[in-house]
């Protein structure tokens, strides 16, 4: 038994006639934005070729599809001559729209927190109420203290109510 080799295989497969549909597809999503222009495509993307030559079209917004199906005959006339795909329609549509994807975040990208220290999992729940309260208290030292409880409050509250937030929604 004689192996054929796989990209030979693959030459063979995409030369059927089931692949011809998608093998116009992909070439038509490739073309898009040189055969629209570069404003449409940012508000178009190609959904589907149908069996039937039938071109689907998500638009951002009714506009857009309004103003695209003034100009679909010359797009048609446009995709047979420059890809060879015999059309029968373009249907626009804002129903499928979903924005462009962002590019994704890279390391240049994100905003830089500095050095920050390791810290070791705490063993257990009490060992990490103990962690969080001693930082707690840490932060708060500076803080004037309430009047009404003598508890260590920021200024603006203070500043705001006279008494802490907690003390100013007991007494409201």
């Amino acid at each position: 038994m004689a192996y054929t080799p796989l990209a030979t295989v693959l030459q063979q497969w995409q030369q059927t006639p089931e692949w011809q549909q998608p093998r116009q597809f992909l070439c038509l999503l490739e073309h898009w934005p040189k055969l629209v222009g570069s404003i449409v495509a940012e508000h178009t993307v190609p959904l589907e070729l149908t069996g039937q030559g039938v071109l689907l079209v998500a638009v951002a917004n009714s506009t857009w599809a309004q103003h695209l199906m003034f100009s679909r005959s010359p797009l048609m006339a446009k995709i047979q001559q420059t890809l060879g795909i015999p059309l029968r329609d373009i249907r626009f549509s804002h129903r499928h729209w979903r924005p462009p994807c962002s590019a994704i975040a890279t390391d240049d990208t994100l905003p830089k927190v500095g050095n920050l220290p390791t810290v070791a999992a705490a063993a257990t729940p009490q060992e990490a109420f103990q962690r969080w309260q001693d930082q707690v208290r840490q932060r708060s030292r500076d803080y004037p203290l309430c009047p009404r409880c003598q508890c260590p409050t920021p200024i603006k509250e203070l500043q705001r109510w006279g008494i802490c937030g907690l003390c100013y929604a007991r007494s409201a």
